[in-house]
């Protein structure tokens, strides 16, 4: 049955109004954006429970509530004491740099001496330059860029505190679209037409299942390696280990570009504090051995059964995610590479078919 041309034209003006008036309101968009991925997130467990025989409400009501006291004790317990350190440390940021610039010029003493010591041969290599005169050049730009990174470190942090309108949002929002998500679901379903609608119906839900068990397995891991970063700087002695580990576990969300800006800040850290080379050495193996613990121990333990991609179309996700859309393109690459793996699947089950044997397949031929 075609549609009538009137309607097919207000159709898209309404169309182009909607996408209009939501364009002019981006601004206010992201919280509620958030409220309900989180909605589709959540929505599994409490249909759970709904099904143990609990009322949704009240379902809806006791995962609220949870969530929200383990937020509030979270940011009452850790933010506070975060930004105080991250406030402290840029505060101090130019004396850490001049005790920096103290040591290195110690260090280049000694080196001066090796290098006149070694001239003749040195300069045939090409290295005109003596180790003071070539600190000299870097210490100011080096220690310009350290000080701008940790003021935007804490521009963003005390920045994410501001967003207060967010903090009220968000939990409201989540506790209305956990309560109709059902409804929701099936009235945008609805404008599939009706031969569709279980086919997307049901690629809709694998697609929240692969999103929810990587968030959820993504969100583990972050905090324990977090954690395990926190404690382990604690027993180094190194300073600012709460805002570290904090950095190392939100880092470690952007697979291999967030490690090592853990570990340049690591070093970054013990090196303009005084800790000394040798220190700051020995804290980046104990970092290293601790990464390599979760890369290969429990990341693929906890996240990595519930995207089941080849390391190749990881990679290549990956890099097309930040190619396309920075930082949070990176994050999402994985779980929307294999969002359209399991969309491919329903669509087209003959791609994820096992390759047939070669022998099977001469087989087949010779018999027909």
């Amino acid at each position: 049955m075609r549609l009538p041309w009137r309607r097919i034209v207000s159709f898209v003006i309404a169309g182009l109004a909607a996408a209009w008036f939501l364009w002019r309101v981006r601004a206010i968009l992201p919280p509620f954006a958030i409220a309900l991925i989180l909605a589709a997130l959540l929505d599994p467990v409490v249909s759970r429970m709904t099904h143990r025989g609990m009322a949704r409400g009240r379902a809806v009501a006791s995962i609220f509530a949870l969530a929200l006291l383990v937020v509030l004790a979270a940011a009452a317990l850790i933010l506070p004491p975060a930004v105080n350190q991250v406030s402290d440390l840029a505060a101090n940021v130019s004396d850490y740099a001049q005790r920096f610039t103290s040591s290195a010029e110690s260090f280049t003493q000694r080196a001066d001496r090796w290098y006149e010591e070694h001239r003749n041969t040195l300069e045939k290599l090409g290295m005109t330059e003596t180790p003071s005169q070539f600190m000299q050049r870097q210490a100011e730009p080096l220690s310009q860029s350290v000080q701008s990174f940790l003021e935007g470190v804490r521009v963003a942090l005390v920045g994410m505190m501001g967003q207060v309108l967010w903090i009220i949002i968000i939990p409201l929002s989540l506790f209305y679209f956990l309560l109709d998500y059902p409804a929701l679901r099936k009235r945008i379903i609805g404008f599939v037409p009706a031969g569709r609608r279980d086919e997307v119906d049901r690629i809709a839900t694998e697609v929240v299942e692969v999103f929810g068990a990587y968030v959820r397995g993504l969100t583990k891991v972050c905090m324990a390696y977090g954690g395990t970063a926190t404690v382990l700087f604690w027993i180094l002695r190194i300073p600012y280990a709460l805002f570290l580990g904090i950095a190392a576990g939100v880092f470690y969300a952007v697979p291999y570009v967030g490690p090592g800006l853990a570990l340049i800040s690591v070093a970054v850290i013990c090196l303009t504090t005084g800790k000394g080379i040798a220190f700051t050495i020995v804290a980046v193996v104990f970092f290293v051995v601790m990464h390599l613990a979760f890369d290969y121990g429990v990341t693929p333990r906890v996240v990595g059964g519930s995207v089941g991609l080849h390391p190749l179309v990881n990679i290549f996700a990956l890099m097309s995610g930040v190619v396309l859309f920075g930082v949070w393109g990176m994050i999402l690459a994985v779980p929307v590479a294999a969002s359209i793996k399991r969309v491919l699947a329903q669509l087209y089950p003959e791609l994820m078919a096992p390759p047939q044997p070669a022998s099977t397949a001469s087989q087949t031929g010779d018999s027909a």
